[in-house]
């Protein structure tokens, strides 16, 4: 077992054609106390990623155990040791529940009860204040990198971001050719060719570096679907940490105001206006910098200083916006040749490559992006 990693592991292989026979396996051992005939299994449709599975007993709803059974080919893009550091640090934080094991082709982990977000609760002042502010807490944490452990256990290198290095890996795995043909087709239709989307990696490089947003821990995929809100506690869950790595602070937030999109029906007129950046923004600010031990003091938070810090931000966030789509289309151009699940991978790359253009050309025409 790896140094960094002390997640007992079964020899377990959930079949996709079959997940509820191999979830027996998995519910035993993490709840063996449970009787079988008493078990009650609830498949969640949410994920066009992993599919995933909840176990509980029908008078205790909310003391459910998750196990999610990992996309073909994933593990291309998915570094699965680094998700179970990932979520060991934020249970250790307390802001998740724990991880329970994890088996040949998935993990076990425990229950967020609450409802996941819509269009319509994202926007809602109080709760888009609740994820301003946890995000804030987990932009502060510093989990363990486990592809930069060395045999002393050291485990505190300088953070680099993963924006680019992620990027590159999604080219690397793109075919010249798609296996079906009519995909192929399209795909050589809609989209540019590869030598194209490398160039636009390097240019869009260049272009974001140079506005020095802070390297922090991000969940790099905050979709509505990742966010829990539970009414009783108050409180937001972000959950699914497969792509959490360290990476610019500016992304982490662009990427999860492009989520308000949607993803089953991609409607990009819902991306929010300044109008609504602008508080969340302050919001995430008097927090972030409060974690950070800074300077400013409660009273300075209204000063013009923190203006001028939110007015930054608002600018870093909208051009990284760039990167959101970006990232996501190429991941779907990669899902589109491998996933089983039942979702048009290469309609939803096709959409947010024509959002990365188009967020592009009104930054080169205006120098700057004021939505």
């Amino acid at each position: 077992m790896d140094k960094c990693d002390s997640v007992h592991k079964l020899d377990v292989f959930l079949s996709h054609s079959n997940l509820e026979d191999g979830v027996v396996e998995v519910i035993k051992f993490v709840r063996n106390e449970w009787s079988e005939n008493k078990i009650k299994l609830k498949v969640f449709t949410d994920g066009i990623t992993n599919r995933l599975i909840g176990a509980y007993l029908e008078d205790k709803p909310n003391d459910m155990i998750l196990i999610r059974v990992y996309g073909e080919k994933t593990e291309l893009f998915i570094d699965r040791k680094q998700e179970v550091l990932n979520m060991r640090t934020m249970y250790k934080s307390g802001l998740i529940p724990p991880v329970y094991c994890t088996f040949n082709n998935g993990i076990c982990y425990g229950y967020s009860p609450g409802v996941v977000l819509d269009e319509n609760m994202v926007r809602d002042t109080h709760i888009s204040k609740l994820i301003s502010e946890m995000m804030a807490r987990m932009h502060t944490i510093k989990p363990q990198m486990n592809r930069l452990c060395n045999q002393m256990n050291d485990c505190t290198p300088e953070p680099v971001p993963s924006l680019f290095k992620g990027l590159r890996k999604f080219l690397d795995l793109i075919p010249c050719a798609l296996k079906d043909p009519q995909q192929d087709k399209r795909y050589k239709k809609f989209l540019p060719n590869k030598e194209n989307l490398i160039s636009e990696v390097n240019s869009l490089e260049l272009t974001l570096k140079k506005l020095l947003s802070p390297v922090v821990f991000c969940h790099n995929d905050l979709l509505l679907k990742n966010i829990v809100f539970n009414a009783d506690k108050n409180n937001v869950t972000f959950i699914d940490f497969e792509y959490g790595d360290y990476n610019y602070q500016a992304f982490d937030i662009a990427n999860h105001f492009c989520e308000f999109a949607g993803v089953d029906t991609f409607n990009p007129c819902l991306y929010p206006n300044k109008d609504f950046q602008k508080p969340w923004l302050r919001h995430y600010l008097k927090a972030w910098f409060s974690l950070k031990d800074r300077s400013l003091s409660a009273n300075a938070i209204e000063m013009p200083s923190i203006d001028i810090e939110v007015e930054k931000l608002y600018n870093q966030v909208n051009q990284f916006a760039m990167a959101a789509h970006l990232v996501w289309g190429l991941w779907a151009i990669v899902q589109s040749e491998h996933s089983t699940i039942n979702f048009d991978f290469l309609g939803y790359g096709i959409q947010r490559l024509r959002e990365y253009y188009k967020i592009k050309d009104k930054f080169v025409q205006n120098g700057e992006i004021y939505h």
